[in-house]
């Protein structure tokens, strides 16, 4: 079938816009990833210095000042996690995400999220019950396992309505960690159990409280992805949920 030469025009002209557009939306996401980085970084310098003024307010027994400055850091840390959410989501898009691998211990990671999420899992009236061995070793990209850890645990505090969460770390056998976030909370329907991993979608639930960007678990799956690794869900409505995440205990770099 031979194209007219009005045809040809347009589309030359649409492929010509589409690449206006695709440039656009690059442009768009490095000029999003500078700015979280450069808003990022002086928090770090920040959450420092915080940090360093809580020891001493603990040291001298000032619980008054104490309870202050732990909100502070709870604050600032928060910022710092949305500006990395930010961050990976830009880096994400571009396709531009470069895994930097390191020998760690996953326990650890886990433990520190745990106890930073306590404040927060106290204020919905929730506790955090962990499980896992002293120790698990393995190699991954450090800031996307906290970024899936940190994003499972606070959905499961947000949507768990105040129950119990359980947080287990293991070994599934001698090449792969399973790691499982449950809540006792609202749950999610058969048929939205897949959509939740969209980006910018949320809980379908209307008597949910609504917060954040929508992209928590979209991104955890994509950190998951660039491990190699699988992240699924189950859930029984008004009864609770289980995220479940498997991983390679070695990842390759990129």
């Amino acid at each position: 079938m031979e194209h007219s030469p009005e045809s040809l025009t347009t589309e030359a002209q649409l492929r010509e816009k589409l690449a206006e557009l695709e440039a656009a939306i690059q442009a768009r996401d490095e000029l999003l990833a500078v700015a979280a980085h450069e808003l990022r970084n002086p928090m770090h310098a920040l959450l420092l210095q915080v940090s360093a003024a809580l020891a001493v307010a603990r040291r001298d027994g000032n619980s008054d000042l104490v309870r202050r400055i732990e909100r502070v850091k709870h604050i600032v840390d928060r910022y710092v996690k949305r500006a990395t959410v930010l961050l990976d989501v830009c880096r994400i898009n571009a396709k531009k995400f470069p895994i930097q691998v390191e020998t760690f211990d996953f326990m650890d990671v886990v433990r520190e999220a745990v106890e930073s999420f306590g404040p927060e899992a106290a204020f919905h009236q929730s506790s955090l019950n962990l499980s896992g061995p002293e120790t698990l070793v393995g190699s991954w990209d450090r800031l996307a396992i906290e970024q899936i850890v940190s994003n499972l645990l606070s959905n499961a505090i947000k949507y768990g309505a105040g129950g119990p969460v359980s947080v287990t770390l293991s070994e599934d056998g001698p090449d792969f960690v399973t790691f499982s976030v449950s809540d006792c909370g609202i749950g999610i329907p058969a048929e939205d159990q897949e959509r939740i991993f969209g980006r910018f979608e949320q809980g379908a639930n209307p008597t949910a409280r609504r917060a954040g960007f929508g992209v928590g678990l979209w991104l955890v799956r994509s950190l998951v992805d660039v491990h190699n690794g699988e992240v699924g869900v189950s859930s029984i409505p008004e009864k609770g949920s289980t995220f479940t995440v498997r991983l390679p205990r070695k990842t390759g770099g990129s």
